[in-house]
């Protein structure tokens, strides 16, 4: 009886010790829970940030397109008006050379119709000198 009774304290003492690493087993299962939803929240406020950040990025990126959008528009812009500058600039040319031109042409005929009168007063002075005598003297 003795040799159960001793079985008895044994199975007792082994009871209480698993019950004993049981409860070590469960607070250690609680405790790596607690990490593991305290890893879990960290993870996900970590998303949260880099959704903030990511929908940062795609606002600044879509403006950055609208800016490049428009500064295309701008270098069109200026491209036309420097090919409108350009061309108003030939046509400038083409106006003046026109006018040179014109303005020789007109030299030229004054030149000629200088030559006519100054022709024309010469020989009045002519006629007006010796012209009427020699008239009279014909007739």
């Amino acid at each position: 009886m003795y040799d159960a009774c001793s079985k008895i304290t044994d199975l007792e003492d082994q009871v209480t010790e698993l019950k004993g690493k049981v409860e070590d087993e469960k607070a250690d299962k609680e405790r790596v829970e607690a990490e593991l939803k305290a890893q879990v929240s960290s993870k996900d406020k970590n998303l949260a940030t880099k959704d903030v950040e990511i929908a940062d990025l795609k606002l600044r990126l879509q403006e950055q397109i609208d800016k490049n959008e428009s500064l295309e528009i701008d270098l069109e812009a200026e491209r036309v008006k420097a090919a409108t500058a350009e061309e108003a600039r030939q046509k400038a040319v083409e106006a003046r050379d026109m006018s040179t031109s014109a303005l020789n042409v007109a030299q030229n005929n004054y030149s000629e119709a200088q030559g006519i009168v100054d022709t024309l007063v010469a020989e009045a002075e002519w006629m007006r000198v010796r012209g009427l005598v020699l008239v009279w003297f014909y007739f």
